[in-house]
């Protein structure tokens, strides 16, 4: 009777971090809506969703807070604590890069790179579907417990999927810079300006290759 007792106990931390992907995720979606909206040059929807950003951000921040001060010390858990805390604030570094794409973007208006637009949608797309990823082997994670060997696997190949989506952003990534390099009739500043989004979007991707490596090591104990 003491088992599932004590794995219900030391899961309980694991399934908040679920709790807190559900919210990256709808961060993610967001982020997409607004970056689209951005390049259609469509200002009035990419503000509402930009609020809507920074909004899920501030929302995470407080959940982030509360899993910390949910922890009593002393608490029994299968992993070391202080690669939890990693992983959570991997997970809202995801959050913070979402936020700081948005605000960059609303800093110049008014002329697109209509020729990298579809570069930095698929750099975006990738990004997001390597957190994707991350969620799903967080929750595969969670669900493991006391089943660990038997799916440790199942979630290496998982964790293996997340680092090949993070090496794809950053093939896009240099695509995306060469074609900028070639083209004529930008002004510095506009092509700073893409510059410094892309590699904030690619920072998504890395954030979540760097949880997933987190996870790998947490497995491995």
């Amino acid at each position: 009777m003491r088992v599932p007792f004590i794995s219900s106990f030391i899961s309980a931390p694991f399934e908040k971090l679920v709790t807190f992907c559900s919210k990256v995720q709808e961060g993610m979606k967001a982020l997409r809506e607004a970056v689209l909206a951005y390049l259609n040059e469509d200002y009035e929807h990419f503000d509402a969703w930009t609020k809507k950003v920074i909004s899920i951000e501030q929302e995470a921040d407080e959940m982030k807070r509360e899993i910390r001060n949910s922890l009593p010390r002393g608490v029994f858990m299968p992993v070391d604590k202080f690669q939890f805390f990693t992983l959570l604030r991997e997970l809202d570094q995801i959050l913070d890069r979402a936020e700081d794409i948005v605000v960059w973007l609303s800093f110049k208006r008014g002329m697109v790179i209509k020729e990298i637009k579809g570069d930095l949608l698929g750099l975006l797309d990738t990004s997001i579907e390597a957190v994707e990823i991350l969620c799903g082997v967080i929750k595969m994670t969670t669900e493991a417990f006391g089943f660990i060997k038997k799916r440790r696997e199942e979630i290496k190949q998982e964790i293996r999927s997340v680092r090949y989506k993070e090496w794809e952003s950053d093939q896009i990534a240099q695509c995306m810079i060469r074609r900028l390099f070639t083209l004529e009739g930008y002004d510095f500043l506009t092509i700073h300006h893409i510059l410094r989004a892309s590699a904030y979007v690619g920072n998504i991707a890395d954030h979540a290759e760097n949880a997933a490596d987190i996870i790998r090591v947490m497995i491995a104990r």
